[in-house]
């Protein structure tokens, strides 16, 4: 809030601005200089979302200084902590694939196994720059197939992955939590 409302009076400033100058009548020096602003912002802020990631494919070690590049496809499997009553016994682990799509504004995650996709809601990244290691952070809503709804429910819950650079750049593995009270491992390779 504290960014965008500033940034929204110099916007308005600067396209009344322009407004004047289109129609030949005279404005002050602060509305042009908010104009000035308006401009180099927005080309920033493509500049940023269009060649971010095509730089830091280029020249990897920039990856470290903002955010590493998790954009694509991802497959590993789930372990579930989940005991089966009946048996006492845990599930084997779930094969699951999981697609990332970042921008340098957004993330979003989506994980897919055989019975179920989940997509997240909310995500956040948590970089330790001077470790190298880089967590995401996400929340999710979990829809199995209709066919599995009798033992397998809707549901909610958090999850997060650890990419550690140093070590491979191409795995991240993770923990789940869910609203059913579940939880469980993850382990992921890039395609």
């Amino acid at each position: 809030m504290l960014i965008i409302v500033p940034a929204s009076i110099l916007a308005a400033w600067g396209l009344e601005a322009a407004w004047f100058w289109y129609f030949g009548e005279q404005t002050t020096p602060l509305k042009w200089i908010s104009f000035v602003i308006s401009i180099v912002g927005v080309v920033m802020v493509a500049a940023a979302e269009l060649l971010w990631f095509r730089l830091a494919r280029v020249a990897p070690l920039m990856q470290t200084k903002m955010f590493p590049d998790l954009n694509g496809e991802w497959v590993g499997h789930l372990k579930s902590t989940w005991i089966n009553p009946e048996t006492g016994t845990t599930l084997p682990p779930i094969p699951t694939s999981l697609k990332i799509s970042q921008t340098f504004f957004t993330t979003s995650v989506t994980l897919k196994t055989g019975e179920s996709f989940s997509k997240s809601t909310r995500v956040f990244l948590e970089p330790d720059y001077e470790n190298r290691r880089y967590r995401v952070w996400y929340s999710y809503n979990n829809d199995p197939q209709a066919q599995f709804r009798h033992r397998s429910s809707q549901h909610e819950g958090v999850a997060y992955l650890d990419l550690d650079w140093d070590s491979d750049r191409d795995r991240l593995t993770g923990t789940y939590y869910t609203a059913r009270k579940t939880t469980g491992d993850m382990d992921f390779r890039r395609i």
